[in-house]
């Protein structure tokens, strides 16, 4: 698994106005012993760079951190060509990519960007084919993948070149039918607290590991990481934990440690918000990372789904 159990990772925007921001914010987490790096995909934000794009920059300009797009837009981006870009990428930095994946938000804006207008229904079903087809194309196994759905279709597709492991396929979900698919099909789960704050967690997690369990997988080989949006103050601040996190590293300690302990997250994302992005990442890069992180042992590191 690219991100390993007990990693930590930053968020950072593909803002065209902070672009050398992130290009340090990458630096910063490859040289201070970050895990992972994710980025938003909203193609359709016209301040926003491409994440493909920006991700492959500050992929070549680093040497250890993976990153992880946080989440790709399946509606936007066809499930075949997907898993090829994330081969890729896993390829030409080895080993250090991970694709998150989206139903999509936002359907007008899809619509005008070229994509479906879908309901939240046929979202989801286009979705669920999406992900069989990501899962065929992603198995060194297959010589042709065929794939005859409704929303995605496939003819004798030849997938690879493949990179050492297949690429981990994360998906973003919160409805129940979205969190079986993630139970069924996916590597693992990233939700955000904003969107799925702790006193829901174990209600979808357990929708999680019904869905895995139905279909024949351990529970346990879905990954769990969670998005924390929130803010690093001061010490003896203010605190404040539900849709964000806000308080001093401290805080961010125990609170981090308590929700793998308690809703049972394996790795974190800290999305800064509200504050220089540069600061936050240096106060949890030296306050909080160190205190939460906890390193793999050599077999756990070889694991992956």
């Amino acid at each position: 698994m690219a991100i390993a159990t007990g990693s930590v990772g930053l968020n950072i925007d593909p803002s065209a106005a902070g672009l050398a921001s992130a290009r340090r914010l990458a630096r910063l987490a490859d040289e201070a012993g970050l895990d992972f790096i994710g980025v938003q995909d909203h193609v359709y934000h016209p301040e926003f760079l491409d994440t493909w794009t920006l991700i492959t920059s500050l992929a070549t300009a680093t040497q250890r951190v993976t990153f992880m797009t946080n989440v790709a837009n399946t509606l936007l981006r066809p499930p075949a060509q997907l898993i090829k870009a994330a081969s890729t990428l896993s390829t030409v930095a080895p080993g250090r990519f991970v694709l998150g994946v989206g139903a999509g938000a936002s359907p007008s804006a899809i619509s005008a960007y070229g994509g479906p207008q879908y309901s939240p229904a046929q979202a989801t079903d286009a979705f669920e084919e999406a992900m069989q087809v990501m899962k065929a194309m992603n198995a060194p196994s297959q010589h042709a993948v065929h794939f005859d759905g409704k929303y995605h279709r496939v003819h004798g597709a030849h997938p690879g070149p493949f990179p050492a492991r297949p690429v981990p396929i994360m998906v973003g979900s919160y409805g129940p039918r979205m969190l079986r698919i993630t139970g069924r099909l996916g590597d693992g789960w990233l939700p955000t607290n904003s969107y799925a704050p702790p006193d829901r967690i174990a209600e979808l997690q357990h929708v999680i590991d019904e869905a895995a369990t139905a279909a024949g997988r351990d529970p346990k080989s879905v990954q769990r990481i969670y998005n924390v949006m929130g803010t690093i103050t001061g010490s003896g601040s203010p605190v404040f934990e539900g849709r964000q996190l806000v308080g001093p590293p401290e805080f961010w300690v125990e609170t981090l440690n308590r929700y793998r302990e308690e809703l049972g997250f394996d790795s974190f994302l800290f999305w800064p918000v509200n504050a220089d992005s540069e600061a936050q990442a240096d106060l949890f890069a030296e306050k909080v990372a160190p205190h939460v992180r906890i390193s793999p042992s050599p077999t756990a590191q070889g694991a992956h789904p």
